[in-house]
């Protein structure tokens, strides 16, 4: 079963937090990179995407020493709560922070996405060097009585720990030292199924790191009416005629569509055969996408503008998984291909910081 745990989080030593925290290492340019440093000689970009892995260790040292970073006096977990708008809806994500105990994969806690060698290898470098969680995996639980959901609205009557204002959300902390309150979330956590939803490479480079201890993680309801997931869409180089008619020969046209082909300024809407039971982003990549050597963006007119522009030969365009498709996979324990996922917005980094001890 899933075991989680308080612990004794370092912070910053400010209520306002807006200019310190930054998105997780995989989502920064070096132009946003750049802006954030411009923000704060302290901003977390400097642990969590720095120059060098040591300069991450010196800095966050340094920033211990100089009480920019204070270290919690009780054990802890972090109430958690984003705001932000998407094509004009108010979407409020609420989770906590907790240290997850790691374990192998497909026990209690499933994966959902295929990861790469090259990011772990550089996440595995900053962890041993530093010895920090410095930024936190995202996961998914089942809170079928709304057990959590009841705590907390109970919690966010009181004043925030700490408030972050950003460009896209708002984000605001609550320190929970309750052990009653502690102890309730570590029940609720007993014999439930765990789905990572974001930091596969984190959570598998930590498990081989530590042999099995406690990461950092975020942990979000099955049941959040905060959680929003995007699409990623696919873009390919050097399409043949031949595998724009494979696109015909493994799908079939239909405008209830799973994916639309773009390719030569014309649209091919497509839906994958009802004899395939699984989800349609399987049967993608196990037939056209088979072997293929994709690109991805996050941007549909990105996507577009590109074949156009003849940077790419077609772009495939993907709907969003539901949640009832991200239950399926931790029911079948599927492994979807990379980049199956986008959970907006990404979890900030410097919220908390976790010590390894």
């Amino acid at each position: 079963m899933p075991k989680i745990t308080e612990f004794k989080g370092i912070r910053y030593n400010s209520k306002d937090i807006s200019n310190y925290i930054c998105p997780p290492y995989d989502v920064i340019s070096q132009s946003q990179k750049n802006e954030l440093l411009g923000k704060s000689i302290y901003n977390a970009v400097k642990i969590e995407l720095p120059e060098n892995y040591s300069s991450a260790k010196e800095n966050f040292d340094k920033w211990k020493r100089e009480e920019c970073l204070l270290k919690e006096k009780l054990p802890s977990f972090y109430l958690y709560e984003q705001s932000f708008i998407y094509k004009g809806k108010r979407y409020i994500r609420t989770g906590f922070f907790a240290l997850l105990k790691t374990e192998k994969l497909g026990k209690s806690i499933f994966p959902h996405e295929k990861t790469h060698k090259g990011p772990k290898i550089d996440r595995l470098n900053l962890l041993k060097t530093t010895k920090i969680n410095t930024s936190p995996i995202f996961c998914l639980f089942s809170d079928k009585k709304n057990v959590f959901g009841n705590i907390s609205k109970k919690i966010k009557a009181r004043v925030p720990t700490s408030v972050a204002i950003l460009q896209e959300t708002t984000e605001k902390v609550w320190a929970i030292t309750d052990t009653t309150i502690i102890n309730t979330l570590k029940k609720l956590l007993d014999n439930n199924k765990i789905l990572i939803a974001d930091g596969h490479h984190r959570y598998e480079t930590f498990y081989k790191f530590t042999n099995g201890g406690y990461i950092l993680t975020f942990l979000c309801p099955f049941s959040d009416k905060g959680l929003l997931i995007l699409p990623t869409h696919r873009l390919l180089k050097n399409i043949t005629e031949k595998e724009i008619k494979d696109i015909l020969r493994f799908f079939k046209v239909n405008k209830n569509w799973d994916f639309r082909f773009y390719t030569c300024k014309c649209f091919i809407d497509v839906k994958t055969p009802i004899k395939h039971s699984g989800l349609p982003i399987e049967y993608l990549h196990s037939t056209l996408l088979k072997n293929k050597e994709v690109n991805y963006t996050k941007d549909e007119k990105e996507a577009i503008e590109k074949v156009n522009k003849g940077e790419f030969s077609a772009a495939i365009i993907l709907k969003s998984l539901s949640i009832k498709d991200l239950e399926y996979v931790v029911k079948k324990k599927i492994l979807l291909p990379q980049k199956s996922t986008y959970f907006y917005p990404k979890v900030s980094t410097g919220i908390v910081f976790n010590e390894l001890d």
